[in-house]
């Protein structure tokens, strides 16, 4: 069996991979990290924002992309 993945956000949309980076835990970027998707598809973040999601998934999305954004 696989270790359980800590949860980054409530509902567990965003996990913590093996080295401590955020990963998504579902769709088609299922556990690619949340940095690289944000980089690499800009548009991504907008749908999740304008989407169903619950909303302190959105609040550690913005969290990750402001973050990445001050490197």
């Amino acid at each position: 069996t696989q270790p359980t993945q800590a949860n980054a956000d409530l509902a567990g949309m965003i996990k913590f991979n093996a080295e401590g980076y955020e990963i998504f835990n579902f769709g088609k970027h299922k556990g690619k990290k949340v940095s690289d998707i944000l980089e690499q598809e800009p548009g991504y973040y907008s749908w999740i924002q304008n989407a169903d999601f619950p909303m302190y998934t959105k609040k550690v999305l913005t969290s990750i992309k402001l973050r990445n954004f001050n490197l």
